[in-house]
């Protein structure tokens, strides 16, 4: 691709992040794309094939990275011995959420695309794909305490699912309602807090 051609679909691209940012996926309309790029139709054609497309191309990196990042983290807590991982779970299950927190604020149009408006697309359900790594991780973790003679109460898949929903929903308020990086980081320490002492005493841990 030579020069011309990049500026042609970086411009592409900059009008359709603004487009959708305004007006979301589903609102957002091609003719509008094309017309603030200044190109034809048959251009932005030669790139992506349809909005769909165009929306896959703006946020697919930073989501698949992000994806990474969280399951990462939980990859290296499960890899602990299990005595760590139940003396540790807090400070461990921590350092996963400021890592998440460091990229998304990097890329943080991109992510205002996948929580905000991404309604009509595959992206639509990404936080039940984040959620599904913690209610795995969960279950791994119940196995830990067990190892190490603690009694596990039942915890029904339905509630673990809904604990993992509601604090990665309540983690991309931040992004959400734009919160200034410093006041979103207050946030996300006492969210953190919360539902960390939340799952201890759930789990009968002190």
């Amino acid at each position: 691709m030579n020069q011309e051609e990049q500026t042609t679909q970086q411009r592409i691209l900059q009008a359709a992040k603004e487009e959708f940012l305004r007006l979301g996926f589903q609102g957002a309309s091609l003719r509008s794309i094309v017309k603030a790029a200044g190109v034809t139709t048959g251009a932005l054609y030669g790139y992506y094939s349809d909005k769909n497309a165009l929306f896959d191309a703006l946020v697919r990196e930073a989501a698949e990275t992000l994806y990474e990042i969280y399951l990462r983290a939980h990859e290296e807590f499960e890899a602990l011995p299990p005595e760590r991982q139940v003396s540790e779970m807090v400070q461990s299950a921590q350092a996963g959420v400021w890592a998440c927190f460091e990229y998304i604020y990097e890329h943080f149009d991109i992510f205002k695309l996948l929580i905000c408006h991404a309604e009509g697309t595959s992206y639509e359900h990404y936080l039940h794909r984040l959620a599904e790594i913690e209610v795995k991780s969960s279950y791994s973790f119940f196995g830990c305490m067990e190892e190490t003679g603690h009694t596990v109460p039942f915890i029904s898949k339905d509630l673990n699912h809904m604990l993992a929903s509601a604090y990665l929903s309540g983690f991309f308020e931040i992004v959400a309602h734009d919160m200034p990086k410093k006041e979103a980081r207050e946030y996300v320490r006492q969210l953190t807090d919360f539902f960390s002492a939340g799952w201890k005493n759930l789990l009968g841990l002190r």
